[in-house]
């Protein structure tokens, strides 16, 4: 095939059925033949002929590096490509007996569920309950069975405590199990999950893999992507890599020890300070008289499980949630009152949920956003976009669309788009979300280098090996707000 210059599906054309022996007499519930897909503006295919069979009852693991394949992958099982994300398509793709590339998501009925890597992107409705409801209705499913199923989801899911939260209230760790529960709720033959213990505490993580060895073993067929392997090697019939496209079967994961250059022995004064602040929503309190300071060429890991309020310190510390009391200060300043855009450039923050703030159609004019706002044109703005692209891996591709990148990579993409405008505080909430370790061991060098320009480095973070990495210290979310604290003795210096 000539990428970017035909459409070509096997099987029937109206999308319904699409007919393949099985010489084991076992249930193929997905089945992938030779399929290659480029995304429209690449001048490379994401995928070169991949195969790939998965039975019912079987776990299937993809594993590889950013950008390798995994996610496109994912999006042709569920049926987002080439109906969502457009490109040059051949081969074959069979879900339950239906033609995968050929049709809509939707038209796909109950046949396949995903779990995306940003679960921002699904929530529908308002409060938990029913947004977990929101597949089986649609399904004109009785009451009686929509009550069950999302009772029995948000318990596999290990959300029941959240029943009838806000999701805009959650953490993002706790909407990872919303979307997990909504998705389980409408009990799909093949389950398809994207990273799905990227922001889930060590606990949630564990809890997780046991409820999908569980569906898989009452013939759910489940596919996951995700670079911590570690999660769920344990419950995998089979471990396989994509890298540049291509299947193959795994290897042992990278395991390569970081060593890199001692703290700074004078650290330099207090950039930020959080002053007694209390926060929370609404009636629930989340921080109480918290007090914390980030100090300039020291980088500081946050640390602690789903809700304890990680989320909430940062998005004080840039604007985007009012403290009932206290203050914030920048240097001398008091920014309490100010909006984030006049917190930035001094302090810039990377969020959870990269995908959302994605607004342009490249990604160089994407890391440029920041640019036009501080007035910097002509040379100076195309060598600072260089610059930054290279420092993150992306100057091959910045003429890309940032929606059609895996997580990592867009996650790459906004930070980039963040350290162009050479913020003094650098606030990071999950940044190693959908990387892999060679990825992550760059971004560790890169905080580090940052840190030893003088600049204030907080990063948030469920990933103990990547805080070990780049941290000078650490802090760790307790009832009431930020404490010193030290990393899980488990934790490891492997990324």
């Amino acid at each position: 095939m000539t990428f970017g210059e035909e459409v070509t599906v096997h099987g029937d054309p109206d999308g319904t059925h699409m007919q393949y022996p099985d010489p084991a007499g076992r249930h193929i519930v997905a089945r992938v033949r030779d399929l290659a897909f480029a995304y429209g503006g690449s001048p490379s295919p994401a995928l070169r002929g991949v195969s790939l069979d998965v039975h019912a009852g079987e776990i299937v693991v993809l594993e590889g590096p950013s950008g390798g394949g995994k996610s496109t992958l994912l999006r042709a099982l569920a049926g987002l490509v080439p109906d969502f994300h457009g490109g040059a398509v051949s081969g074959a793709v069979e879900v339950d007996g239906h033609n995968a590339l050929a049709l809509p998501p939707a038209a796909l009925g109950g046949a396949v569920g995903i779990v995306f890597q940003d679960p921002e992107s699904q929530a529908v409705l308002g409060t938990v309950d029913r947004d977990v409801a929101f597949g089986p209705q649609n399904a004109g499913l009785p009451a009686h069975e929509i009550v069950r199923r999302v009772r029995q989801a948000l318990d596999d899911a290990g959300a029941t405590h959240l029943t009838g939260r806000r999701i805009d209230e959650l953490s993002s760790g706790e909407r990872q199990r919303v979307a997990i529960a909504g998705v389980l709720a409408r009990e799909p033959r093949l389950l398809v999950l994207d990273e799905p213990t990227s922001q889930l505490d060590h606990d949630a993580a564990t809890a997780l893999a046991t409820t999908l060895r569980r569906l898989a073993d009452r013939g759910t067929a489940v596919v996951i992507a995700e670079h911590r392997g570690e999660r769920v090697r344990p419950i995998a019939d089979r471990v396989l890599a994509v890298t540049d496209g291509l299947l193959a079967p795994a290897s042992q994961p990278d395991e390569a020890v970081v060593v890199l250059a001692p703290p700074s022995e004078v650290p330099g004064p207090p950039a930020v300070r959080v002053l007694s602040v209390d926060a929370g929503h609404g009636e629930r309190r989340v921080m109480t008289e918290a007090s914390m300071a980030l100090v300039g060429g020291r980088v500081t890991a946050l640390v602690g499980p789903n809700g304890s309020g990680k989320t909430t310190l940062l998005r004080v510390l840039a604007g985007l949630h009012c403290p009932d009391s206290g203050c914030v200060m920048i240097g001398d300043d008091d920014v309490s009152a100010l909006p984030p855009e006049l917190r930035f450039p001094r302090l810039g923050l990377v969020p959870q949920d990269p995908g959302r703030h994605l607004l342009t159609e490249t990604i160089a004019d994407e890391i440029g956003v920041a640019l036009t706002s501080l007035g910097v044109e002509g040379d100076a703005r195309s060598a600072r976009i260089l610059d930054a692209a290279r420092d993150m891996g992306l100057d091959h591709m910045l003429e890309r669309h940032p929606l059609d990148l895996s997580v990592g990579e867009r996650e790459r993409v906004a930070l980039a788009s963040i350290l162009v405008a050479r913020p003094r505080v650098l606030i990071l909430d999950e940044p190693t979300r959908g990387m892999d370790p060679a990825r992550k061991r760059d971004l560790a060098r890169i905080i580090r280098s940052r840190a030893a320009d003088g600049v204030a480095v907080l990063v948030a973070t469920h990933d103990a090996p990547f805080a070990m990495a780049a941290a000078d210290e650490v802090l760790v979310m307790r009832q009431g707000g930020p404490v010193p604290g030290e990393l899980p003795p488990a934790a490891v210096l492997t990324i």
